[in-house]
């Protein structure tokens, strides 16, 4: 929020959704200016068509929300999430402002982000504290400094950390976000060669999309969380194959292309599909709103 040269150029570099900052790149003497723009930087943020969230703090959990709702923004992503009890004062707060100020009520998202040990520890709990978290995320370089990093520039509990919370975020029904960044990646310092690896990387073992912060690596994180043209394919005729030899309901299983097809495998290649098309939709929107062209909301 300190840069709002940035801010109005952010949706040339085609994200999903911008996360408007009032944490991390904000100096303690700067918050309550960067407070009174959120409201005014909302419209240019939206520009080309992403969603707007807004990254607050808890021990700043009341100013930070009075300057972070505002009709147009889509959620909330609350840096060092800990416990239940925090989600709950955030949602209530929440819930007050949007009828203070005209949002449609639960229409406002909370990403948790995971950057702590005792969030970490508290994830389930904290995934399923209120019907507003829509996603969970963990806070590599925090989290590094909070379990203290080891030699090698690594901590040998993030592979778990990391497969830990897309498994709890899948068993609260939400959304896991992050990718398989590598040392020495970290944020500012990813190229895009291995930001596109590590979203492939990220995608793999569950992970549905990514946060970064240079415009360089919005591209290679879209391509790296998208199914590629040949996946849709083979998603789409493994489907067909299946519904067709299953038409009957005498048939469980499938035999195709040398593999058995179940129900359950079957189900996987469905939600690639899926993926594959909502991407085509959103990016049809994005492209409409650059233009200036009327379509609805994905």
């Amino acid at each position: 929020m300190s840069s709002p040269e940035r801010i109005a150029s952010a949706h040339q570099a085609g994200p999903d959704v911008i996360v408007l900052d009032l944490v991390k790149f904000v100096a303690e003497s700067d918050k309550p200016a960067a407070r009174e723009k959120v409201a005014e930087s909302l419209s240019s943020a939206k520009a080309g068509g992403a969603e707007v969230y807004v990254q607050i703090e808890p021990a700043l959990m009341l100013a930070d929300l009075r300057a972070a709702i505002w009709p147009g923004v889509s959620g909330v992503v609350v840096s060092r999430a800990e416990s239940a009890d925090q989600i709950a004062q955030i949602d209530a707060t929440i819930t007050a402002l949007e009828g203070e100020r005209g949002l449609l009520p639960g229409s406002v998202e909370i990403v948790a982000s995971l950057e702590t040990a005792p969030g970490n520890h508290s994830g389930f709990e904290i995934a399923t504290a209120s019907p507003r978290i829509y996603a969970l995320t963990l806070g590599r370089a925090d989290l590094i400094m909070d379990l203290r990093p080891e030699p090698s520039g690594e901590i040998h509990l993030m592979q778990y950390l990391m497969q830990r919370l897309v498994t709890i975020a899948r068993a609260a029904g939400k959304t896991p976000l992050g990718a398989w960044w590598r040392h020495p990646d970290r944020g500012l310092l990813a190229t895009p060669a291995n930001t596109l690896a590590a979203a492939r990387r990220g995608r793999a073992i569950g992970f549905k999309g990514s946060f970064c912060v240079l415009d360089n690596q919005v591209a290679p994180l879209n391509d790296g969380f998208t199914p590629t043209g040949a996946e849709a394919d083979a998603a789409h005729s493994i489907q067909r194959a299946y519904l067709d030899a299953t038409e009957s309901g005498t048939i469980a299983a499938v035999s195709h292309d040398g593999r058995i097809l179940t129900t359950d495998i079957v189900r996987q290649y469905a939600n690639v599909a899926a993926l594959s098309e909502a991407i085509a939709t959103r990016e049809m929107f994005k492209t409409a709103a650059v233009e200036g062209l009327p379509v609805p909301v994905p």
